[in-house]
C-alpha cells in the first residue's frame, strides 16, 4: 500500500490584499477549519469579514499604538504633520482597523483647520460644524495621498470627503450663511413653534413638507400688517438652519430686511438691476461662489414682496 503525500506551497500574502490576507492568517493560525461557515464563526459569533474574524482572534494588533503615537506626535507637531503622519501609515498598510484610528485621532489632525478657515475668510468668529471639520482634514489627506500616487479610495474602510461638503466649506458667502449656533437656532425654533397659530402652522407644515422633499415651489403669503407674517419667517428660517440647511431671507426694502435674521434687500442679494425691463436678468457667474450659494439653498423667503415690480421676479427666475 503506497502512502500519499500532499505538499503544499507556502505563498505570502501582501497586507494590500486586504481580505484575502486576512483569510490567509486564519487558515494559517486556526486548526481544523473545514468551511467556509467554520471561518466566519468565532466563539459562536458568525462576522461580516476575515478582518473581524482575525481581531475577534487576537491576529492582529489592536491599533493602540498607532492612537497613541499620534496623541503623542500632536504635542510637537502641527495638524498638517499629523495628517502626513496618517498618511504615512495608511501607505504602508500597517493599521488593522482604519476607521477606528480614524475616529480617535481625526480632531488632532484637524487642529488646525479652524484657524486657516477663519485666516482665510477674515472672520475670527467663524465656526465649523463637525462633518466639515472631518471632510476638510480628509480633503488634506486626499491631497497628501494624491502626491505619492495614492488615494483614500483605495483603503475602503477609510472615511473620503464629501467634495461637495469640501467645495461648501471653502464658499465664503456659504460659510457666512452658516456661521450660527445650532443649538441656540433649534431652542429658538422650538419655543417658535410651540407660538404659531392654527392658521401660521398649516403655512409652515405646508411650506416645509415642499421644502423637506426638495419638490420645488412658490408660496404666496398675504395678511395685513400685524398678522404676524415676520415671525412666520423666522419660524421657518429657523427650522431649517436647526437641519444645518440653508435658507436666504431678503425683503423689497431696507427697514423690512433689518427684521429677518440675515437678512438683506433682494437687489443686494440677487444684483438685480436698478433700471428694470422684461429682458432684465441677474448678472450670476454660473461657476462663481454666489451660484453656488443659490444651488444650495433650500427656500428663499422675500419679504413685502408686492412692492417690487414682477420684472425683478422674472430677472431673478
Amino acid at each position: 500500500m503506497k502512502v500519499g503525500k500532499v505538499i503544499g506551497r507556502n505563498h505570502s500574502v501582501s497586507p494590500k490584499l486586504g481580505e484575502a490576507y486576512c483569510l490567509r492568517i486564519l487558515l494559517n493560525k486556526v486548526k481544523g477549519l473545514t468551511s467556509f461557515d467554520e471561518i466566519r464563526k468565532v466563539n459562536g459569533e458568525t462576522h461580516s469579514s476575515f478582518r473581524d474574524d482575525c481581531y475577534a482572534l487576537g491576529l492582529l494588533d489592536d491599533d493602540k499604538e498607532y492612537i497613541d503615537a499620534i496623541k503623542e506626535a500632536s504635542h510637537f507637531g502641527s495638524g498638517f504633520y499629523l495628517s502626513f503622519l496618517f498618511s504615512t501609515l495608511l501607505m504602508c498598510n500597517s493599521i488593522s482597523k482604519l476607521e477606528v484610528v480614524w475616529e480617535n485621532t481625526w480632531e488632532y489632525l484637524a487642529e488646525e483647520i479652524l484657524y486657516n478657515q477663519r485666516q482665510r475668510f477674515k472672520s475670527a468668529e467663524l465656526s465649523l460644524r463637525v462633518d466639515e471639520l472631518k471632510n476638510l482634514t480628509l480633503f488634506e489627506m486626499e491631497q497628501i495621498l494624491l502626491r505619492n500616487n495614492s488615494t483614500l479610495k483605495n483603503f475602503t474602510k477609510m472615511s473620503y470627503e464629501d467634495v461637495e461638503s469640501v467645495s461648501s466649506s471653502n464658499n465664503r458667502l456659504i460659510t457666512e450663511e452658516l456661521d450660527y449656533d445650532i443649538l441656540i437656532i433649534k431652542n429658538d425654533y422650538d419655543r417658535m413653534f410651540l407660538a404659531l397659530t392654527n392658521e401660521q402652522r398649516n403655512i409652515f407644515l405646508n411650506i416645509m413638507s415642499v421644502v423637506e422633499e426638495n419638490k420645488g415651489g412658490v408660496f404666496f403669503v398675504y395678511g395685513y400688517g400685524g398678522t404676524g407674517k415676520t415671525f412666520l419667517w423666522k419660524t421657518i428660517s429657523a427650522s431649517i438652519r436647526s437641519d444645518g440647511n440653508l435658507v436666504l431671507n431678503v425683503a423689497s426694502n431696507g427697514i423690512a430686511s433689518l427684521l429677518l435674521s440675515g437678512g438683506r434687500t433682494a437687489h443686494s442679494r440677487f444684483i438685480i438691476p436698478f433700471e428694470l425691463t422684461q429682458d432684465s436678468f441677474c448678472k450670476i457667474n454660473p461657476d462663481g461662489e454666489f451660484a453656488s450659494l443659490i444651488r444650495k439653498t433650500s427656500l428663499i423667503i422675500w419679504d413685502e414682496a408686492p412692492m417690487v415690480h414682477k420684472h425683478a421676479f422674472e430677472a431673478l427666475d
